[in-house]
Order: structure tokens, then sequence, then C-alpha cells
């Protein structure tokens, strides 16, 4: 009887010290919870009065902090960024819905964001933009030295020129568009996507849907993720950089372009590299990007001339190795035209 009386004993001290530990842990994680969620909230506060201070408005109506216990989330009613212009004429306005932002308590280094939609931007020496969407969602890592990676997703993106009495006219959308950087060692990989994208606007030719990527790395950008970037174009940006194109494709189902190749651009924003080519279809992409794009209409044209004469086939695409000195295109012996400089 007395065995039967100390095994209950245990078992009962046994469940306590269970129960004991888990009010501990419970405490421990409440208590590290809320110290996380008053750092949060004062880290965002000093910034925004530090952009103040440096003459950037940001508003964040509503702010709160959320998630208890599991997560730490930042979340606003709005969004509002104001900077003013300077001596180039760089003034912004930007607002958007409601923002949400979360970080697992376990992984406080990625966070992950939702932003409703529209988003108004309205930029000196732009005309004023309303972009829309169903769903927008990002995420960012990052580690010691500032952000590590970057990644947006936006469904149904449609793109369009704010006119007054607040209507809107339609340029651009999109099935999904994304946006991806990271960072390589002490260069910046960047890919981006468009799919089931359309021109849509009144006056563009009436081109078919297409689907659109970029994959490049810029040697060296590694700091552009930590807001080390000190540019307002992407010319000013990339001047004197040098890279690699991994692919520039168009596929419009049964024609298509890819481009490939290391590039070099000048302080001038005139691009130099070594490029391949690989068209399916090369008269209808010529007669695409004329129409489209008519400041390349000489230069697609006699590219798409030049690919019989010097181009390959391979799985029933014409390749053909494209040099560029300076902004100066070429295919072999023949000259295809001027690529503009990046501004």
């Amino acid at each position: 009887m007395a065995a039967s009386s100390d095994k209950t004993s245990r078992a009962r001290r046994a469940y306590v010290g269970v129960v004991v530990v888990a009010l501990l842990l419970a405490a421990g994680l409440s208590g590290a919870w809320y110290y996380l969620a008053g750092e949060l909230d004062t880290r965002v506060a000093g910034l925004i009065a530090t952009t103040r201070a440096q003459g950037t408005e940001i508003d964040c109506p509503g702010r709160a902090v959320f998630g208890y216990p599991f997560r730490l989330g930042l979340r606003c009613d709005a969004v509002t960024i104001e900077a003013p212009g300077d001596a180039r004429g760089q003034g912004l306005r930007a607002t958007a819905g409601a923002l949400r932002t979360a970080a697992q308590i376990y992984r406080p280094n990625r966070v992950v964001a939702e932003l409703d939609s529209p988003l108004l931007v309205d930029a000196q020496q732009m005309a004023p933009l309303d972009i829309r969407w169903q769903l927008v969602q990002a995420s960012a890592s990052f580690w010691t030295d500032g952000m590590d990676r970057l990644a947006l997703v936006a469904d149904r993106p449609v793109v369009a020129l704010t006119q007054p009495a607040a209507g809107r006219l339609p340029l651009f959308e999109a099935g999904r568009f994304e946006a991806h950087a990271r960072r390589r060692d002490g260069d910046l990989d960047l890919a981006f996507s468009g799919i089931d994208a359309r021109i849509v606007a009144p006056d563009a030719p009436a081109l078919p849907a297409f689907d659109a990527s970029a994959d490049l790395t810029v040697t060296g950008a590694a700091d552009w993720l930590a807001g080390g970037m000190d540019a307002n174009t992407p010319g000013e940006a990339l001047a004197g950089r040098e890279g690699t194109l991994r692919s520039l494709r168009l596929d419009l189902g049964d024609a298509s372009a890819e481009l490939s190749g290391d590039f070099a651009v000048a302080a001038d924003g005139l691009i130099s590299g070594d490029f391949e080519l690989a068209v399916a279809d090369p008269q209808r992409i010529a007669a695409l990007v004329a129409e489209a794009m008519p400041q390349f209409q000489s230069v697609a044209n006699t590219l798409a001339s030049a690919i019989g004469f010097v181009g390959r086939q391979d799985n029933g695409r014409n390749i053909v190795a494209l040099t560029l000195r300076d902004g100066n295109l070429s295919a072999g012996v023949i000259p295809l035209g001027q690529v503009p400089a990046i501004r």
C-alpha cells in the first residue's frame, strides 16, 4: 500500500513539475514578446521621426503591434510617404491601403508583408499613377549587415494614369508579376517576371498578351539592398557597372526572343557587351518590337534580316552572336544600329 502511495506521490510531483515548467516558459515567452513588441514600436517611431527630420514624412495611422504569442507584426490602417523635391525635381508622394507585416518569433530576421490596393504615386516629372491589384505579398530576410533577400509577388496588377475627377486610364495589366533580389557575395542577383501581360493604353498598338522575364547579376551592387544605392534613375545606378544577363526573354507563344551575355555600362549610360540572341519567328518579333517601341524599329528590322545570314538553327530557333560597343550593335560584320543609353 505504501509503495502505491509513493508512486502516486511521485506522479503528482512530476505533473506539478511539468505544469510549473510550462508556466515558466509561458511567462518567459510572454515577457519576451511584450519586450520585442515594445522595441519594434519604439524603432518604428524612431524611424518615422528620423525621416521627418530629413524632410520625408511617413504616416502610419492606426499603428499597432500584433501577433502574440508566436508572431510579431506591425499594422497600419494606411501608409503615406511624402518626400520633398530637390534641385532636380525628384519630389514624391505615395499613398496606399492597409499594411500588415509579421515575423515568426523564432525567426525574427524574416519579415513578410501584405499591402492593400490601391497605390497612388504622384512624382515630379512623371504623370500620376494609380496601381491596383488583387493581392500583393512581400518578404525580406535580414542579416547583420542589412537586407539579404527581397521578394515581391503581385496578383492581377493594373497600372493606370490618374485622371481628373477620380478617373483612371489603364495602361498595363498582367496576370501575375514577381520581383526577386538577393545578395551573393558582393554582387546582386535580380529576377523579374510578368505572366499574361498586356498593354491596354487606348493609343497603344494592339499587341497580343505576352510573358516577359529577366534574370541578371549586377557586379558589386550587393549594398543596394541595404540602402547603399545613391541614384535616382537606372542610368545613374548602373553607370560604371558590369554584370551578367543570364536571360532576357519575351514569349508570345509561337514567337519568342531571348537575350543573354555579359555587359558593361559606361558613365554616360551606353552599353557594351557580347550577347547571344535566340529567336523563334524573327520577322514577327521584329514587327511587334517596331510597333511597340518605334525607336527600336530600325534595329529590330535589320536584326531580323541579318539573322538569316549570320545565325544558326537550334531546336527551331535562330541563334546569332551580337556585339555591342558603346551603344553600336552588330552581328558579325553586319552593323545593326544604335542602342540608346540607359537613362
